[in-house]
């Protein structure tokens, strides 16, 4: 057990900064490399993100808390984060453009107000700050390594596919009386959706932000060439 975790403490700040850091540094790694190096360091990083999901249910289920009304893979970021290998060994095109706005504007949200009691060095702050960070470095990561050119099917897509999530989770919550992606209420610790009002009206207000942070991502890929020699398909 850690001492508790503060939103923008020392420690928060601490970990923002060696987030950063390893992300530039792994860039960076990946960009002296050729294939097949790069592309193997692109699946160590979604392979570590996915393993922090799967550790995290055997700890809970050999230690007898695992609870199903919050601990099912069914949060975007645990979803994602089982999905991310698969997506880049298969080199799946469509999904690196929807993971780039939903990472960079959803699961980076996560990292800036984390939904997290225990701080370090405990167990759940390591499976939350490497899941959550994970995701985020592994997209920047193969975007930037493999030249991949966001375009505007991606943002409709991200948004879209956002849409059909929210429904299939909000369905799942009323079934099994939980709350997943917080649909239900908001999560009980200080988040962005503190600034939306309450429910549902948090909800409606995310999905203007969602499309607002959406839109601020596109900037860096309006005017870029939408060719590309990714080998992503």
């Amino acid at each position: 057990m850690g001492s508790g975790f503060e939103t923008f403490s020392q420690q928060h700040f601490s970990v923002l900064l060696v987030i950063t850091l390893a992300a530039i540094s792994l860039i960076k790694i990946g960009q002296k490399y050729g294939e097949p190096r790069r592309t193997d360091i692109g699946l160590g990083l979604a392979g570590m993100t996915c393993a922090t999901v799967i550790l995290d249910t055997i700890v809970k289920l050999m230690f007898g808390t695992y609870d199903y009304l919050v601990d099912l893979p069914f949060f975007l970021c645990d979803i994602v984060a089982i999905m991310l290998p698969f997506i880049i060994a298969f080199k799946k095109r469509k999904w690196i453009g929807i993971l780039y706005f939903w990472a960079l504007a959803g699961t980076f949200q996560a990292i800036l107000t984390p939904d997290l009691s225990e701080g370090f060095p405990s167990f759940h702050f390591f499976r939350y700050f490497i899941g959550h960070a994970g995701i985020i470095i592994t997209i920047i990561y193969v975007v930037v390594i493999d030249r991949i050119r966001i375009n505007w099917q991606d943002f409709f897509h991200a948004i879209i596919y956002a849409q059909v999530y929210l429904l299939i989770v909000h369905i799942i919550n009323h079934l099994l009386h939980s709350n997943y992606s917080y649909t239900m209420q908001k999560p009980p610790g200080a988040s962005i959706l503190d600034l939306f009002g309450p429910w549902p009206w948090y909800i409606l207000f995310g999905e203007f932000m969602m499309i607002f942070l959406f839109l601020l991502l596109m900037i860096p890929f309006i005017g870029k060439s939408k060719t590309s020699d990714s080998k992503f398909q």
